[in-house]
This record gives C-alpha cells, structure tokens and sequence, in this order.
C-alpha cells in the first residue's frame, strides 16, 4: 500500500514533500541546492482542523484597461499602416508580435506563478503553488490528511473507561467532538457509556448547580 503523499518542485523556491506517517505529517521544504530550510513532523493530534485555501494575484491592470490598451495599440498600428500606405511594414509587425508575445507571457506567469494554494491546519500554514495540472492531487491529498488525522484521533482518543478519570475522559471527548471528531450523538452516546447519565446538563436546585453525580 503507498503512502499518501504530495510533491512539488518550483524553478525558483526549490521543493516541497508532504507525507502522511504513522503519527503525523511530515514536511520538508528545500532550497534549489537541495539543502532544507524546513523539516518537521506534525503530530495528528496539533493538525486539526486542516483547511485548503486557493488564491489569485492581485490584478495589476483591470480587465477593461487592458482591453482598451490593446485595442488603442492596435488601432495606432493600423493608421500608421494606412497613412504610410506600407501595410504590413517590418517595424509595426515587430511591434504588433512583441505585444502578443508581452500579453502571453503575462497569462502563463499569472497562471503557473501567481496563483497560490495555501494548507492551513492548527499548526502551520504551508504555501505552494496552485498549478492546474496538481489541484486534483493536493485536493486529494488534503482530503486523505483530514480522514487519517480524525482516524488516528478516533483510535488513540476515543476509547472511554468507566473506571478511570472520568472528568479527564469527558474533556477529552468534548474536546474530539469541537473538532468534528465525534459527531453530536456520537458525543452522547459515549458520554453516556462513561458516567451513567443519559444528559450531562448540570443537576440544579434552588437556582444552585449541584455537584455533578455519576452512576458508575
């Protein structure tokens, strides 16, 4: 069985490796000389909740002035074509070819470097590159943190013990279900199973909260 993992190499920051181990996720980011500028592994237990956040670059240039740019570079190319006679001269193909190759070129920066992807968990914010061709992957990959991290918090924290601590087992399921853990019945039906109580709703009298008594 492979282990979900997710990589990603940039020209200019060098690369990034996400891997999902036994007990946490393991990051290492390094420079382009192969030397590591972070390396860490993240216990389950500090990742939750784990979120992905896309984002776009600033536009320099709305819309409709780069629109109307264009249009008036055009339309300048044009009339000097015509008041010349010379349609077509080296000079305005140059100049024509040069601004097509200037807009392109700023299409495939925005698109292959400006966009961001960012993985946001309780812990650490990791910022990599939103590139088309990866989005399913890291989608994917997030997707498969999020489920070994609830999995792995299930296992090692879920597990109650009528005869242990109960006030310690009873944060720690509360604490399970803030982090969508434990759902709300799940929530009930295990503190149920640990104090005997069906409510954990305070016991009043007279206006006063009572000590709260457990049945096991």
């Amino acid at each position: 069985m492979s282990i979900p993992q997710f990589s990603q190499t940039h020209i200019f920051r060098g690369s990034s490796l996400l891997l999902l181990r036994q007990h946490g996720l393991y990051v290492s980011q390094r420079r382009r000389n192969g030397t590591a500028w972070l390396e860490t592994e993240i216990p389950y237990e500090e990742l939750l909740p784990v979120e992905l956040e896309f984002a776009a670059p600033v536009e320099l240039l709305p819309s409709w002035l780069r629109l109307v740019l264009y249009s008036g570079v055009m339309l300048v190319s044009w009339f000097s074509n015509y008041r010349l006679h010379e349609p077509g001269t080296p000079d305005n193909i140059v100049a024509v070819v040069i601004l097509m190759l200037t807009l392109g070129g700023l299409w495939l920066a925005r698109r292959y470097f400006g966009r961001t992807a960012t993985l946001a968990t309780n812990r650490i914010r990791l910022s990599l590159h939103d590139r088309p061709g990866q989005r399913a992957a890291l989608e994917t990959f997030t997707e498969a943190l999020r489920l070994r991290a609830h999995a792995y918090l299930r296992e090692e924290y879920a597990q109650v013990n009528p005869l242990g601590p109960i006030e310690l087992q009873l944060h720690r399921l509360h604490w399970l279900h803030n982090l969508d853990v434990l759902s709300e019945p799940e929530l009930r039906i295990l503190s149920t199973r640990l104090t005997g109580r069906p409510s954990l709703e305070p016991l009043k009298l007279m206006g006063m909260d009572l000590e709260t008594p457990y049945l096991n």
